[in-house]
């Protein structure tokens, strides 16, 4: 194994957890390879909570112009929804975060390696990494870091 100031940590998944774990490993000396076998960010920001919270706020705008606790004195209008431009917006704000909260910050990280690919464990120190684009990369490391949004393990541990 390296010394602490030259650790290899291979980190799949790239969502809120992987990206804390590899920029805290990052910032501490490490050297990172993320592997991302889908979207880089992970379920919040782009098929979960952003997204979500996108289409609630619409429609709570929605609701109110419908009604209003001022009805005497503001008219009010059934709102007309445009669903295909709603998803194109509420789309283009998940990228655009994406990019800011993701993306970008990987592409600008020289101690941070991406690979867009699905990893499977060769041994405690090693990986295969098919990649999205064909083909395969062989990931030798220190520590592996699992953060795909599954329940938690150790997969040196022997049990």
């Amino acid at each position: 194994m390296s010394d602490d100031n030259n650790l290899h940590i291979a980190v799949i998944g790239s969502g809120g957890a992987a990206m804390a774990a590899a920029l805290k490993a990052a910032e501490h000396g490490a050297r990172i390879t993320l592997i991302e076998r889908g979207t880089i960010g992970g379920t919040c920001v782009n098929t979960g909570c952003v997204p979500s919270k996108i289409m609630i706020r619409a429609a709570h705008v929605a609701h109110l112009r419908k009604t209003s606790p001022f009805d005497d004195g503001v008219s009010v209008q059934p709102p007309v929804v445009d669903r295909v431009k709603l998803v194109q917006q509420q789309q283009a704000r998940v990228e655009e975060l994406r990019n800011n909260k993701y993306e970008s910050i990987l592409r600008d990280h020289t101690a941070i390696t991406v690979l867009n690919g699905e990893a499977r464990f060769v041994d405690a120190n090693n990986m295969v990494v098919k990649l999205n684009g064909g083909g395969e990369q062989t990931v030798s490391f220190d520590l592996p870091f699992i953060g795909d949004g599954a329940a938690p393990d150790d997969p040196t541990s022997t049990r």
